[in-house]
């Protein structure tokens, strides 16, 4: 079999217009190879799998729909596939919820969900948070920027809501039991305390005051969501499918979660800020995992953040440097295959169910020499599901 490497392009796609930052990126070198490409339109999810706030949170739920596993939104929770991505002790029982460093004033109203995307002193505020007396055990690990999982080590019940109000300007959301039993009821109250504690505690911290002298905002309450306290099973992708092995790039998170759970090796990326070095670390661990691995697959996040800041102009960029990445680590024997997990609208700043273009290259059978590379044209073409590609690609 061909060596794969696969790019999973985080908020890949836009609504198809014509102004979209994929078809007005400069591609110079992804056009020079339309004679090799097939492009067409891929869809991770069925909409029946698309969960009821898939704007909210989905690439987890999406990955795995990626990689051919249809699971039903309520069976898949973001909390413990982000304590499994980030390689964190989590039993079964246990419950972990996903966690947002964000920006609130005296009122809880939320100024920034993310807190800048800036992770100055998010290490030194993970540790206080640790050293803190709780009624019950917990742990609190910062995974990746300004995202952390919150896990507590004793018996909770997962159907409490998020306090995250997924949008600024509003309250932070007190969290509330979704079934009406003692467990639920208790968990939510727990949960709720817990963060309001570490709020007080964070409030006033030395490393706030720090960031707001540097114009930052300051990380000072933890938003969560999506409670778990199971680890899904899955069957091995590389027995579904006839390809030997596969290892996933990425950084500690939701996808890199549910490849281990698959069956992938993984290779963490560590925090890089500079786009250039990032990416010199990809493809450095693309040569040394290409002779042991045939299936190479890399979770990249510079477009969907671009999109949640309703910044296309970003987004465009990062197409155009990744045309340019790509140029250095290309192999006419090797098969390549882009695509993402979700539309991320630049326009609207949020996650949408849709189509998205699925990119082939190298491929014996497989190409259309599209006319150009857009969420257009992309639709103008043959739908391939995730079952289809992987059943195309352990052929080749």
């Amino acid at each position: 079999m061909a060596r794969i490497i696969f790019f999973l392009i985080d908020g890949f796609s836009d609504l198809p217009r014509k102004d979209t930052p994929l078809r007005l990126a400069s591609k110079k070198f992804l056009e020079s190879l339309k004679e090799k490409i097939w492009l067409g339109k891929f869809l991770p999810l069925e909409k029946k799998y698309w969960p009821k706030y898939g704007e909210k949170s989905i690439t987890g739920l999406a990955n795995l729909g990626i990689l051919g596993y249809k699971i039903k939104p309520e069976k898949l929770k973001r909390g413990p596939l982000e304590a499994i991505g980030s390689e964190i002790e989590f039993k079964n029982g246990e419950l972990a919820l996903r966690i947002d460093f964000a920006s609130v004033d005296e009122n809880l109203r939320v100024i920034d969900r993310r807190s800048g995307r800036n992770t100055f002193g998010l290490e030194e505020l993970s540790q206080d948070i640790n050293k803190q007396t709780f009624s019950i055990p917990f742990h609190f690990h910062r995974t990746y920027g300004h995202r952390g999982v919150l896990i507590f080590k004793t018996k909770l019940s997962p159907n409490i809501s998020d306090s995250d109000p997924y949008k600024n300007g509003v309250r932070v959301k007190k969290i509330k039991p979704l079934r009406n039993n003692k467990l639920a009821k208790e968990s939510a109250k727990i949960v709720w305390n817990f963060l309001i504690q570490t709020y007080n505690l964070l409030k006033n911290h030395h490393i706030n005051q720090k960031r707001k002298d540097l114009k930052l905002p300051p990380a000072n309450f933890l938003l969560s969501r999506e409670a778990g306290n199971k680890i899904i099973k899955l069957k091995n992708f590389f027995e579904k499918y006839k390809i030997k092995n596969g290892v996933v790039i990425a950084e500690n998170g939701a996808v890199k979660g549910g490849c281990i759970l698959s069956g992938f090796k993984a290779i963490t990326l560590p925090e890089i800020e500079n786009l250039e070095e990032r990416y010199k670390f990809y493809e450095e661990k693309i040569k040394e995992s290409f002779d042991f691995f045939e299936l190479i697959y890399l979770h990249l996040k510079e477009a969907d953040e671009a999109s949640h800041d309703k910044n296309p102009l970003k987004k465009k960029k990062f197409f155009e440097f990744f045309d340019k990445w790509f140029s250095k680590i290309y192999d006419p024997k090797t098969i390549f295959i882009i695509t993402g997990d979700h539309i991320t609208d630049s326009k609207l700043g949020k996650h949408l169910w849709g189509y998205l273009p699925i990119i082939i290259i190298n491929h014996p059978l497989y190409k259309n020499n599209p006319k150009e590379i857009s969420e257009i044209e992309a639709y103008k073409n043959e739908f391939l599901s995730p079952q289809k590609l992987w059943k195309i690609i352990e052929k080749t």
